[in-house]
């Protein structure tokens, strides 16, 4: 089974935009969202190809057929030349997860750039939570930081793939 990260082209918009749908469907059981009258979620991701320029996104591939995506946002961009990279969105579609296909596809991402990089996960999002760690874990040998903001609800995790 090959596993590949695929940049979305503008052409493919329409396609990401179906997944966003899902994505959405997935996290209103932590994000309390509402579908709109039209019984779809308000999604926008036309400031992916648009503007600054600092969205990445990537269809994840299991032997050619779409299993998810990733977005990756060059953070700061237009003020820092090195800027911080964060995992912005990251969706595994239902069939193919638990496979290992979201960790091969995760560490696959990390290996796109050399900088550093910021996660952040709800605090009700348990799974979320536990996958990101243990990938983060293998990947930096346990060389990362992690806080939680009260505030927020949410863990944050800062390492380097440099």
């Amino acid at each position: 089974m090959s596993i590949e990260l695929v940049p979305v082209k503008r052409s493919e918009k329409h396609i990401l935009g179906n997944l966003y749908q899902l994505y959405e469907y997935d996290f209103s059981e932590y994000t309390k969202l509402d579908i709109d009258k039209d019984g779809r979620y308000a999604v926008s991701i036309d400031y992916y190809w648009e503007g600054d320029g600092r969205w990445r996104p990537y269809f994840i591939k299991v032997s050619e057929n779409v299993a998810g995506f990733v977005v990756v946002l060059l953070e700061d961009m237009d003020l820092n030349p090195d800027p911080d990279h964060v995992v912005y969105d990251f969706m595994i579609l239902k069939k193919y997860r638990r496979q290992g296909i979201g960790y091969t596809a995760a560490c696959k991402t990390f290996e796109l750039y050399q900088a550093n990089w910021k996660l952040a996960q709800m605090e009700a999002n348990k799974g979320a939570i536990s996958f990101w760690r243990k990938v983060i874990h293998d990947i930096t040998n346990g060389k990362y930081t992690e806080n939680y903001r009260d505030d927020r609800k949410m863990y944050f995790q800062f390492f380097s793939t440099k």
